[in-house]
């Protein structure tokens, strides 16, 4: 998978840990969206400008909140879902059933309605 991702801040960003600097409006490619990268996504400093590898699934019905995965399930390290442009917490957010194959959407303060895009970022077979 490789994602381009930009510097959204009028200042140098550094991911911490990540040996990511980015300069003013840089744009730069990364293999994953690790963690720290994520929660920098989340925060607004650094938005994903193109990506190779995703998948959709579109809200059928308001409220509706387990979905079948559009891919087998590799594990949280490997996958990532963004809901409107941001970058969901696995396992606070969002969690997989890897037996059936199913995800189920967790944060009650945010109802999904009918139309809603859910893009999942990531590897899979």
């Amino acid at each position: 998978m490789s994602v381009i991702v930009k510097n959204l801040l009028t200042t140098v960003l550094d991911i911490p840990g990540e040996g990511l600097v980015f300069a003013v409006a840089e744009q730069k490619t990364v293999d994953s969206i690790t963690p720290p990268l994520a929660s920098a996504i989340q925060a607004g400093y650094v938005e994903i400008v193109s990506q190779e590898a995703v998948r959709i699934v579109t809200v059928a019905e308001d409220a509706e909140t387990v979905f079948d995965l559009p891919f087998t399930w590799s594990g949280p390290d490997e996958v990532n879902l963004t809901v409107g442009g941001l970058v969901q917490v696995f396992g606070t957010d969002w969690t997989v059933d890897a037996v059936t194959n199913e995800f189920e959407w967790l944060d009650a303060e945010v109802e999904l309605k009918a139309g809603d895009v859910l893009i999942f970022v990531g590897r899979w077979s």
